[in-house]
């Protein structure tokens, strides 16, 4: 696991700056605390940090291939590299042991195609000399991040965004689109970024630019799930053995490491199921990590040691007591765009305490997208049931009939949208929602956003790409290609290698998702269980009190902070005489929701708490004023 960073100026008469480069690699320090590595040769200069994992005496980057006219910067893992390796080997000479030279080689063979054949996480840079081309590309789920400023006159491109603001031709031009965006989710999706000059390479895509500027923009790879005709009818035993086999190899490439390796272990399905397998596959006791909470019900000790009791693990937990304002900041900082997820705090820690023993951790990410997990998903199962008994005809009058029920009635938050699409169950109602950032925002801030770019209208472009399949795999669409990419593998990405750690997500395995893609869903959810096929597949190495538990989330008493601890540091930044957040947004209205609150007449927890994360983001990164 790496840090990248790299320039581009067109202009075969200009020179990269080796200082700016040194500059831009020191901001990724801790996406590479073990090595740096810089070429520069004219116009391009390439800056690389090192995290060393595997080949630790070799594979020093920047890359070369044989004759120098190829080079690479790259951050990730390629799990198949021996088998590539074995096939590159009669055509090309190599001179180390690790993945990095598969990818330089294979790049020649094939170009920016060669990504189609690589099985891992990944984001690079490829350099072609004689083609005078610059090529860019990012696995297939957008594990690895790649961002990059591109006008007339050069490319600058970096890890992570922070590590482009020491070129000075990289400007600090706040996006006023990706601020709705992340007001009405918490997050930006690609390839959007918080400033406008600057963009995210998208999952699944490769960029080539050539010598005049030009950018070549390509999918190579989308998540796509199968329509009702090409779903796999094979009985449900067959499937779970297949299952099991495709999980067990995805862990085991996964294992592949020169330096400790061990596992996060939350004690839900999805953690477990790896922690068994990689028990499996090991010689000796597994390194497992947990993390819990002295606040009743953000503790699920009980649960990994469960787990940890029956694979026999080497297992170690901590009761954390976080310091959250001092860590808001520091993760504000680290995150380099406004970001509302309140999980990043304990996947720091987790990462944190993980890293005192090993440089690898597995993890369970990507098993509530993969194998229908989301609590949403249920929700909607219940909301299909009740339409059954209710006809078209009536449901636009149950529906109004349903808002004089109490809020706290269950069964009304179900009657009030029976008349809605199923797929309504997928947004994120604890944000801000159209409605209410018409009447958070200032008028010059609605004004800049287009209708065609707000978060509605990308949801429905979504949506639109899902014509013709079942009503689940619509929602799982809707978070492979905006939750999962855009919060929940950035949560991992930023937390994990804030502490130099590097996360492998077995469950995230291409060829894993291509198998469930044509899972029947009802092999994923019914009335009484999700992850159906998973946990059939799992059902002999675990207890059987994680198979039948309740989901939790990795969430946190966000609320109660916001009206104990964080109070004063809410009232101080958000309402203060130098809030960032009230140049965007009325104060009057910030004063609401915050004396509402805290007085406990309304829960804005996930409002007050984007509302928080994004004032730390912008004082950090916000320079000069927004409007200057």
């Amino acid at each position: 696991m790496c840090g990248i960073c790299g320039v581009w100026h067109f202009d075969p008469g200009a020179r990269a700056d080796a200082e700016i480069l040194r500059a831009m690699a020191s901001t990724i320090v801790h996406r590479g605390p073990d090595e740096e590595g810089f070429h520069c040769d004219g116009p391009l200069g390439l800056g690389f940090r090192r995290l060393s994992i595997i080949d630790l005496g070799g594979s020093h980057q920047p890359m070369a291939n044989e004759d120098g006219s190829v080079w690479i910067v790259f951050n990730g893992e390629i799990y198949n590299f021996q088998a590539l390796r074995s096939a590159l080997a009669a055509r090309h000479q190599f001179r180390t042991t690790g993945d990095t030279e598969t990818i330089l080689h294979s790049f020649e063979e094939s170009g920016r195609d060669c990504v189609r054949s690589l099985r891992g996480m990944f984001a690079f840079a490829v350099w072609d000399q004689r083609a005078r081309q610059l090529t860019l590309a990012v696995d297939r789920f957008g594990k690895k991040p790649l961002y990059y400023s591109l006008d007339r006159d050069r490319i600058v491109f970096a890890s992570e965004l922070k590590a482009l603001l020491p070129h000075p031709g990289v400007r600090r031009e706040l996006d006023l689109e990706a601020v709705e965006e992340y007001l009405a989710t918490g997050y930006i999706r690609a390839p959007r970024a918080i400033f406008r000059g600057i963009r995210k390479l998208e999952p699944g895509h490769t960029l080539t630019v050539s010598a005049t500027g030009q950018a070549d923009l390509r999918p190579y790879w989308r998540p796509e799930l199968k329509p009702v005709s090409e779903l796999d009818r094979r009985p449900a035993d067959e499937l779970a053995a297949e299952l099991r086999a495709r999980l067990t190899e995805a862990v085991r490439l996964r294992m592949i490491s020169d330096v400790p390796l061990g596992a996060f272990l939350s004690g839900g399905v999805d953690s477990s199921a790896v922690v068994a397998l990689m028990n499996r596959l090991s010689s000796r006791p597994v390194r497992t990590f947990s993390i819990g909470f002295d606040e009743a019900g953000y503790d699920e000790s009980a649960f990994a040691a469960a787990v940890a009791r029956r694979c026999g693990t080497d297992h170690t937990h901590e009761v954390v007591r976080p310091d959250v304002v001092a860590v808001l900041p520091q993760l504000a900082r680290q995150f380099d765009e406004p970001f509302a997820d309140n999980s990043m705090i304990p996947t720091y820690y987790v990462s944190r305490m993980a890293r005192q023993h090993v440089t690898v951790a597995l993890s369970g990410d990507g098993g509530d997208e993969v194998f229908a997990g989301y609590p949403w998903y249920r929700r909607a199962f219940r909301q299909a049931f009740l339409r059954r008994w209710i006809p078209g005809g009536l449901r636009p009058l149950v529906a109004r009939l349903a808002e004089a029920l109490p809020r706290g009635v269950k069964l009304g938050a179900y009657l009030r949208r029976v008349d809605q699409p199923l797929t309504a169950w997928s947004l994120n109602e604890e944000f801000f929602s159209g409605a209410e950032r018409a009447v958070l925002l200032r008028a010059e801030v609605q004004t800049a956003t287009e209708a065609a770019s707000r978060p509605e209208a990308a949801r429905e472009e979504a949506l639109a790409a899902t014509a013709g399949l079942p009503w689940l795999s619509q929602l799982q669409h809707l978070d492979f290609v905006g939750y999962l990419p855009a919060d929940i593998l950035v949560k991992v990405d930023r937390a994990s290698m804030a502490t130099s750690l590097e996360v492998r997500s077995p469950l995230l395995d291409h060829e894993v998702f291509e198998f469930m893609a044509a899972v029947p869903p009802e092999l994923k959810m019914t009335n009484r269980d999700s992850k159906v096929l998973l946990k059939r597949a799992v059902a002999d190495l675990l207890p059987p009190e994680i198979l039948s538990r309740r989901k939790r989330g990795f969430d946190l008493p966000m609320a109660l902070w916001l009206r104990g601890p964080l109070q004063p540091m809410l009232r101080d930044l958000l309402l203060g005489p130098s809030s960032r957040t009230a140049e965007f947004a009325h104060r009057p209205v910030l004063v609401r929701l915050v004396d509402e609150h805290t007085a406990q007449r309304a829960d804005h927890g996930w409002r007050l708490w984007s509302l928080l994360c994004f004032e730390l983001w912008a004082r950090e990164y916000l320079v000069p004023a927004p409007h200057g």
